[in-house]
């Protein structure tokens, strides 16, 4: 074996000089097993969970989308700002005009969901749908995979009977079966031709989506009665060049232009700002995953961090002790360039060891993560090691190996050969710059253990706190179930009106049911419909926007279902029909908001114009937080009986005195009864809805808070093995102590003193680091301060507590040096 690398280097030497550095660390690192495990490991785990996160990172924030041009591709919405409303649908008026009008958008469609019900080749299954205009495929730039899109004549009322299937439903429904274009298949009791089916990774703007129709306007919805009736969402395609400051300006052109020309809707937009503006497709798609991904990212980086610090201490520990085989080589002729070129070659193939079983357990994590979620990022599910993710694992293990290669490479450079040479080949001692650097790896791994736990604990406490909101309904027993009506087979508000009440009336039935209800929209399932409204008697101040509200139709027993308590009057009852006089039931908001001091049962509101008919108000019930719980409500709600609007669509809601999990598979049969083709959906009981709803701030505080117990351990055994290795390299000082009269205790208090300053250094930086680190945590805080003192307080002290337990074991054990084998074997 070659100890040496000659003084003037053939090109051949050259080249054969790095492949011996390989070799001879891998046999090198193969005589110390157990410590190549050890380090091999933590550098598993550091690598891997930065190379799963990275996955979620780089598939939701960094990948190219998969449409033509996509940085030319934008949403548009609509606007309320005077009446709390930042992002609403768009109108088909609204998508004419800027679609015709705006110059900056060379393409634009319109799209909106639709339950399709299918029942071909067996039992009828409910199908998230999207009705889309035919410019869809041509302003997203793709196409389908087999057959066509839909044509201009397809998009007209009573011609728009054909389907293009994605990828899945094809695979899953129809066996991937390429016979199935052109064919009929029966969706809402009726014959749709099958014109296309989308290729596998086709990302639709939305989640579930099993195919597409074509979106046929009416000649009432184009026109400009049909402003205002926003359920639809916009994609638009802009010209090369077009800025979205551009479409924006346009747009307001456009509404100002439309005020001209309808003068009876200005107040309505002075009151409520009505305006319109764009959106790039990545930040929409992205929407608030945005910062816990980059929070998480931080989070394992640190991690990483913690794991280098430790291997670096290893691999001083492993160079010190080799001080007299390195000073051997340098005497042979080895310069000190080529010493520390061996150095760094060691800790990259150790870091790329990391790295393969890293992809290991990336991959793993990967899945686990999109497992802890069902509230998925178009796309996120297909999160796995792109070529993109591997390459930055690579270079991370790369850089890895170098920088924690760096640190014995460091104390190579600084060694003294000569001092090296008198030493016992057994018994090498670090100088004190090497004690320096393995004091100053401890004090960083302690500060980001302690910026880590800090910031878990923050999350720990808001997510706490946030699980004791109260939504003001009960979320314990209660089980939902959607459905939606073909308008084909219950065209009627009379045929819709009679097969709930007959729902009802079945599920009651139901062994273990305390109570039945429905309504259109279940708290926390996405679905939300709002409205403005007038008051009969109240006149808005100047300046003032018209009243806005939730809007929910409701039936049955539904409030003493979801335990939502009466107020004041009544809530509906089976005399509410739709020939006796229009009834409302109001929420506490609404009755404080505009009826403080008096009570709002017996007071009159319009929904529409003037002449539009009056819905008496008949009852007042508590206030429900059905959006978000980490924020206050801010608008009210109305509620309307199902048996005076009788809606095509809507979910059971029963509560149940057994575990609602039972009795699925009879409601399923209740549904069957009454109408074999019509399937249920989205069967969830309310609890899984609102811990669904939490799921963007539980995923980061798990993470973290798992990121923090990991860094806790490594940042305990990074201490451990300083102050042990430490003790170990000072026996004979140790020894001599105790020879000279040095008790125990003071051994003990000398180790411990200096294993606590670098502890209390590291918390010190820490805090600072904390402090600054946490103002990034504000937006995912709920009621918790993002310098909360008990936090930062139990934190300090779980860490210290470990620190000094990992300090008391080497300590412990330098008190047991006998002091005449110590002087022997110095």
């Amino acid at each position: 074996m070659r100890l040496y690398t000659p003084s003037n280097p053939t090109p051949s030497s050259d080249v054969k000089a790095p492949m011996q550095d390989i070799r001879y660390a891998l046999r090198s690192l193969r005589k110390q097993p157990l410590f190549t495990l050890i380090a091999v490991l933590t550098l598993t785990l550091g690598i891997g969970a930065n190379t799963a996160i990275f996955s979620l990172v780089y598939q939701i924030l960094l990948r190219p989308l998969p449409y033509g041009d996509a940085d030319r591709l934008v949403f548009v919405w609509n606007a309320y700002p005077l009446m709390g409303l930042e992002q609403a649908s768009v109108s088909i008026p609204d998508y004419i005009d800027r679609r015709t009008q705006a110059e900056a958008v060379e393409d634009a469609t319109l799209f909106t969901g639709r339950a399709l019900n299918i029942a071909e080749g067996g039992q009828a299954e409910q199908v998230r749908g999207l009705a889309v205009t035919p410019s869809f495929f041509s302003t997203l730039g793709r196409q389908p995979a087999l057959g066509r899109g839909f044509s201009e004549d397809e998009a007209k009322p009573g011609a728009d009977r054909q389907v293009i299937l994605a990828h899945g439903l094809w695979r899953s429904r129809f066996g991937g079966d390429a016979s199935v274009v052109g064919r009929d298949i029966r969706i809402n009791g009726e014959a749709f031709k099958v014109v296309g089916v989308l290729p596998a990774n086709f990302e639709l703007p939305g989640r579930d989506i099993g195919a597409l129709i074509p979106f046929a306007f009416t000649a009432q919805q184009m026109s400009d009665a049909g402003r205002g009736n926003e359920f639809s969402q916009m994609i638009a395609r802009l010209r090369p060049g077009a800025s979205i400051d551009q479409v924006n300006s346009q747009i307001k052109t456009i509404v100002t232009r439309n005020v001209e020309r309808l003068p009876s809707s200005a107040d309505f937009v002075r009151t409520s700002g009505f305006t319109g503006f764009a959106r790039p497709i990545r930040d929409q798609l992205v929407g608030d995953t945005r910062e816990p991904l980059v929070v998480l990212q931080l989070g394992v980086l640190f991690v990483l961090f913690i794991a280098c610090a430790n291997v670096a201490n290893l691999l001083l520990m492993r160079a010190t002790g080799r001080g007299r085989e390195l000073a051997i080589r340098t005497t042979l002729g080895a310069g000190q360039g080529r010493l520390v070129r061996q150095m760094l070659t060691e800790g990259v193939v150790l870091s790329l060891l990391g790295g393969i079983a890293g992809l290991a357990v990336g991959f793993a994590g990967v899945r686990a993560l999109i497992a802890l979620t069902t509230t998925q990022v178009p796309g996120s599910t297909d999160a796995t090691l792109h070529l993109p993710v591997l390459a930055f694992t690579l270079v991370l293990a790369v850089l890895t190996g170098l920088v924690f290669g760096i640190v014995p490479a460091i104390a190579v450079i600084r060694g003294n050969t000569n001092t090296l040479l008198k030493e016992d080949a057994t018994r090498g001692s670090a100088g004190r710059g090497t004690g320096v650097l393995r004091a100053a790896l401890v004090v960083g791994e302690t500060a980001v253990a302690l910026m880590l736990l800090v910031g878990a604990g923050l999350l720990i406490k808001s997510f706490a706190r946030l699980q004791q909101v109260d939504p003001g309904f009960e979320r314990e027993n209660v089980l939902t179930a959607q459905l939606s009506l073909p308008a084909t087979r219950y065209a009627q508000p009379a045929d819709r009106a009679a097969f709930w009440s007959r729902l009802l009336e079945k599920t009651q039935q139901i062994p273990g049911v305390t109570s039945a209800g429905t309504t259109t929209n279940v708290p926390f399932n996405g679905n939300v419909s709002s409205g403005s409204y007038s008051i009969v008697g109240y006149t808005p101040a100047p300046g003032e926007a018209r009243p806005h509200a939730r809007q929910e139709v409701v039936g049955g027993d539904y409030f003493r279902s979801m335990q939502i308590p009466l107020i004041e009057g009544r809530v509906f009852h089976p005399g509410d029909s739709l020939d006796s006089p229009q009834v409302a039931v109001v929420d506490r908001y609404l009755a404080e908001r505009y009826f403080k001091g008096r009570s709002a049962v017996g007071q009159e509101i319009q929904r529409g114009g003037p002449d539009s008919p009056k819905i008496r108000i008949v009852g007042v019930v508590g206030t429900i937080n059905s959006i978000d719980l980490g924020l206050p409500v801010t608008k009210e709600r109305i509620y309307r009986p199902v048996t005076q609007q009788a809606p095509g669509g809507g979910a059971l809601v029963l509560k149940t005195a057994l575990d609602p999990a039972q009795l699925v598979s009879q409601v399923r049969a209740a549904v069957q009864q009454i109408d074999p083709e019509q399937p249920v959906f989205d069967v969830r009981t309310m609890k899984e809805w609102v811990d669904r709803s939490l799921e963007i701030r539980r995923a980061p505080t798990t993470l973290l808070t798992i990121f923090g117990a990991v860094a806790l351990l490594l940042s305990a055994i990074g201490i451990y093995g300083v102050l042990a290795y430490g003790v170990s390299q000072r026996v004979r000082e140790f020894g001599i102590r105790q020879a000279l009269g040095a008790n125990p205790r003071s051994i003990l208090s000398l180790v411990l003193a200096q294993g606590i300053r670098r502890v209390g250094l590291g918390i010190a930086i820490g805090l600072a680091g904390a402090l600054w680190l946490s103002t990034y945590l504000e937006s995912l805080l709920f009621g918790v301060s993002a310098r909360d003192l008990p936090v930062f307080a139990a934190v300090t002290l779980v860490l210290f507590s470990v620190a000094i337990v990992a300090c008391y074991v080497p300590a412990r054990r330098a008190t047991r040096i006998d002091p005449m084998v110590a002087l022997r074997d110095a």
